[in-house]
């Protein structure tokens, strides 16, 4: 039926007066969770009879309602396009009732798209003014997605602080109360007890049950899994996920099918299933990628990552890395701001002027971060944080302190009173003697008003300091724990020569600094780590076969461009198949090692060599015409001829190798043609008795 014929009452009372839209507002909200398309009809009819008949109310919520469609329906960017056109129009007419609801509109959406910043920005407007026109439903509404948004943020215990306070201080509905209740599951999943975590989730399916409520079914089998797989009840998880999984793709519930998914993949890993894992997860990130849900894209491409490394499948691991840091510059705007709105809910009343001024120092710290995450020298993560640090906190000296596990080591970076300061020691030395040490091996805060008098609740004697340091001048400090994925990278502090210059927010500010730094130095050692194994064969530390092809391109192309010869000599150990079946593999790996070492001895400063294979290998001679080439794998061959190799257990061997020369010439219209050129002449070698140059 058309829109305008099935409501001809309610229609003609809007025209009279558009406070009537009330009608629709409940209308539309009925059909929003059980009839995504009966939903559109009145949006779109709305719509449509707003602009015949000017009504700017009535348009504004329907362009909210049209926001609501496509979040729904996972068009997350017209959703937001729909929400600020919905607030513009609230915000023109001066209508605060709906200026908050567009508000939460914003923050629902910016936060599904893991864009925080923005989500909490929206959350603080609608609070505001909820408050002020006391519309405490909206404001509960508020208050749930803000505490929602924290989860996502993964900061579960502020999460935890809102929606406690919010069953002391409000009459929540049944809808809110079941919401508030899968929220504390969720928290108790990941930071508390998880039976208490499936005693909430068995709460709100009662009171769905009890008021007749439409839930969604997905989110509970998922919580549910998500409880079941941390009590290592593994085959009752698997079962929950697999429900949470049918259920939203019976509702069309994109984005919570993937998010069900992704929990699955994360138990696949727990019992060992890597490969159903990655193949779980990949289906998941097409499905994201199509829809722009790059908030649970970045956290799929992480793990990817990690599961690739498990399996030392290094150059899918730096694929996944790499996806997972352009994804992460993409979001770091909003995503790195997640501590930018702290609410105070205290006796229901907010503090806004103190959130203003928190959000400016968010600002800064958000600005701060960004540079420190981009930045992979620590010596320039200092000089920037110490160009800004008087900003947020009051401070003489700024410090960071690098713990290397492998190595047992601590390197102290320090800044301040115009000096520079560094020292590495043996961290094993220092343990409880350093103030670092103490926070380092006990993941604690240290705060200090008076360093000389407070010091023994820490550590039994008085700490050293670094040279250069006067710690009698020194009278507050904090120190606080670099952590990341529940490992210690290090600690980081400011002093002042000032007695009782810290509190607890400038503990907190501290905190988000060191967490910026944790992510920077994490990242910096992981992507060397990856980059370095891709980059080299880790038995010969040679170049690997596809670093030395694509140097061998460019060296192509630039001897191409400016007419400069050069060469390519394959090289390939003579019977070294029999070397593999009579010694064993262990064995013939110690000898490739062996050979490898003898042929970087063998060749020229200036040129390149790979593994090009098992026991082959490909020779850049960068300036080096067939001439120079040869006599380069002639000495090659030589001193592997003249050579006696020990592989272990008084197992001692000779070996030879046949070599084929190339210089790139105008036949070769590829650097592949030049390889195999190369290849060919090595083939001639081997087919010669071997042990040649060709």
């Amino acid at each position: 039926m058309d829109f305008q014929l099935k409501y001809v009452k309610e229609l003609a009372s809007l025209k009279e007066n558009e406070d009537n839209i009330e009608i629709f507002r409940k209308e539309a909200m009925k059909y929003l969770s059980s009839n995504l398309e009966e939903f559109k009809k009145i949006s779109d009819g709305l719509m449509i009879f707003s602009e015949e008949n000017k009504l700017y109310k009535v348009n504004a919520w329907a362009y909210y309602y049209q926001g609501w469609y496509n979040f729904d329906t996972t068009h997350y960017d017209k959703a937001v396009t729909s929400f600020l056109k919905s607030y513009e129009i609230f915000n023109n007419i001066v209508d605060k009732e709906g200026i908050v609801y567009a508000c939460n509109g914003l923050t629902n959406v910016y936060c599904q798209i893991g864009q925080l910043n923005l989500a909490n920005e929206w959350g603080l407007k609608g609070i505001t003014i909820a408050e002020e026109i006391n519309n405490k439903s909206a404001l509960i509404t508020l208050l749930l997605n803000t505490g929602i948004n924290y989860i996502q943020m993964q900061h579960f215990d502020k999460a935890k602080e809102i929606f406690n306070s919010m069953e002391l201080m409000y009459d929540l509905s049944d809808q809110q109360r079941v919401a508030c209740l899968l929220a504390m599951a969720e928290i108790e999943i990941h930071i508390g007890d998880s039976m208490k975590s499936l005693s909430y989730i068995e709460e709100a399916s009662k009171a769905e049950e009890k008021s007749h409520l439409i839930t969604d079914m997905s989110e509970i089998h998922k919580l549910k899994g998500m409880a079941y797989k941390k009590l290592m009840e593994y085959d009752i998880a698997e079962n929950e996920f697999v429900m949470a999984c049918n259920y939203a793709e019976q509702q069309n519930l994109t984005y919570e099918r993937c998010s069900a998914m992704v929990e699955w993949a994360n138990l696949c890993v727990n019992v060992g299933r890597k490969q159903e894992a990655i193949e779980k997860l990949n289906e998941v990130a097409y499905i994201c990628s199509s829809k722009d849900i790059n908030v649970l894209l970045k956290e799929i491409y992480f793990k990817l990552y990690k599961i690739y490394k498990e399996l030392k499948l290094i150059e899918n691991a730096l694929e996944f890395l790499e996806k997972y840091k352009l994804i992460d510059d993409e979001m770091y705007n909003y995503e790195q701001n997640q501590l930018i709105a702290k609410v105070s809910i205290k006796n229901a009343r907010r503090e806004v002027e103190q959130y203003k001024s928190l959000y400016d120092r968010t600002e800064l710290l958000s600005t701060i971060g960004q540079k420190i995450i981009s930045n992979l020298n620590i010596n320039s993560i200092i000089d920037i944080i110490n160009d800004e640090i008087n900003k947020l906190i009051e401070t003489d000296y700024f410090g960071i302190a690098v713990y290397d596990k492998e190595k047992d080591q601590i390197s102290y970076h320090f800044a301040g009173m115009d000096e520079k300061l560094f020292e590495t020691v043996q961290f094993s030395k220092v343990d409880y003697s350093t103030f670092a040490g103490y926070c380092i091996k006990t993941k604690r805060d240290i705060i200090l008003g008076n360093v000389s008098k407070e010091y023994k609740k820490f550590t039994s004697v008085f700490p050293r300091s670094l040279d250069g340091i006067d710690e009698s001048k020194l009278k507050s400090m904090i120190y606080t724990p670099m952590i990341i994925n529940d490992k210690v990278v290090g600690a980081m502090t400011v002093q002042s020569m000032k007695e009782n210059s810290y509190d607890k927010n400038d503990l907190n500010m501290l905190k988000i600094l060191a967490n910026y730094t944790a992510i920077a130095i994490e990242n910096a050692i992981s992507y060397k780590k990856v980059e370095e194994i891709a980059t080299y064969d880790q038995l010969t530390r040679f170049l690997s076969k596809h670093e030395i092809v694509k140097l061998g391109k460019l060296i192509y192309d630039k001897c191409k461009d400016n007419k400069i010869k050069f060469s390519a000599v394959m090289i390939d150990v003579d019977n070294f198949k029999i070397i593999n079946d009579t010694y064993g593999h262990i064995y013939g790996d110690k000898a490739i090692s062996l050979l490898s070492e003898t042929i970087t001895k063998s060749i020229r400063n200036t040129d390149y060599i790979g593994r090009y294979g098992g026991d082959e290998f490909l020779l850049i001679c960068p300036d080096a015409g067939e001439h120079e080439a040869f006599e380069v794998a002639e000495r090659i061959r030589k001193n592997v001829e003249n050579s006696i190799f020990s592989i272990g257990e008084g197992i001692n061997m000779s070996l030879t190798i046949s070599l084929g020369v190339h210089q790139c010439s105008d036949c070769d219209s590829s650097f592949d043609d030049v390889i195999n050129r190369a290849d060919k002449n090595l083939y001639y070698a081997k087919g010669s008795n071997k042990n040649k140059v060709v």
